[in-house]
């Protein structure tokens, strides 16, 4: 099972445990990349995890993410076919262009899921890829072990 991650997931365990989905998501995060250590589930980076990441002010997140990207199997590259993608997503779904290029890169990477804490890019994104949040994730996982 392959699966993409953006910055809103891959952030969350720094953003504030008081609230209960917060608290939730972080504690999935961390067992997804138990699974991904464990080769359970492969994980996807991509040229367009590490760009938004890059321009993270707080060091210590954006260090945080880079030793999770670590743990990709795959690297997707934002190219010709990405773009074109992330236009059509764009046009199609009014989404906005950074959350359209980590669609399009999941789709080019033919992920299985795509994991965010966006829940209106989850209401938005209506098509083959699976765009899910954290929790709809682990109870589709493990529906499938």
């Amino acid at each position: 099972m392959k699966i993409y991650v953006d910055n809103s997931f891959l952030n969350r365990p720094f953003d504030n445990p008081e609230i209960p989905e917060n608290k939730i998501d972080a504690e999935i995060l961390f067992q997804i990349l138990k699974l991904v250590k464990e080769g359970k589930i492969i994980l996807v980076n991509s040229a367009m995890i590490e760009y938004e990441n890059s321009l993270n002010p707080f060091p210590e997140r954006k260090l945080f993410v880079e030793n999770i990207l670590k743990l990709a199997k795959i690297y997707q590259n934002v190219n010709e076919e990405v773009y074109l993608k992330a236009k059509e997503i764009t046009r199609k779904f009014k989404i906005e262009n950074f959350d359209a290029i980590h669609l399009a890169c999941a789709l080019c990477a033919k992920v299985d899921f795509f994991i965010t804490c966006d829940y209106n890019l989850v209401k938005k994104f209506k098509n083959d890829l699976r765009v899910v949040t954290p929790l709809k994730f682990l109870k589709e996982y493990e529906k499938h072990r």
